[in-house]
């Protein structure tokens, strides 16, 4: 299973995104399942459909990505005992500069024991036990 980040979700569909030509690339071998199952939390839902509507100013954009997003991919919840996760990834945290999405999505990774993020954003780099997919 993988993880898809907001990052690759966002920069997939907004086209004048510095990541475009990547994310198309990258969605390729996502969608052949190169790297597994592909999912994405409750959390990068709300983070993608919220970038999108902020960045195209297009409900109708944001919503049939939403639908799109929801016909397709696993969602994984983020639950109680991964939200304290979340917390502590978040509060504890000394030389990155995760969000607490960023830690959600971790904490949610370490529960169902998935290794792999497909993502643009650099603060996953450098995690022991997460092979970041995407980062040059």
């Amino acid at each position: 299973m993988i993880v898809l980040d907001s990052s690759l979700l966002i920069a997939f569909k907004i086209k004048n995104d510095s990541h475009h030509e990547r994310a198309n690339a990258l969605m390729k071998q996502v969608v052949s399942e190169r790297f597994g199952k592909p999912s994405i939390t409750s959390y990068i839902f709300d983070e993608t459909v919220t970038g999108i509507f902020v960045k195209s100013k297009s409900l109708r954009l944001a919503v049939e990505y939403g639908n799109e997003l929801l016909a397709s991919l696993e969602t994984l919840e983020v639950s109680e005992e991964a939200f304290r996760e979340a917390w502590k990834i978040f509060s504890e945290q000394r030389n990155r500069r995760l969000s607490f999405t960023d830690s959600s999505t971790l904490a949610v990774m370490k529960i169902h024991d998935i290794g792999r993020i497909a993502t643009f954003d650099e603060d996953f780099g450098n995690i022991e036990g997460i092979n970041a997919i995407g980062l040059v």
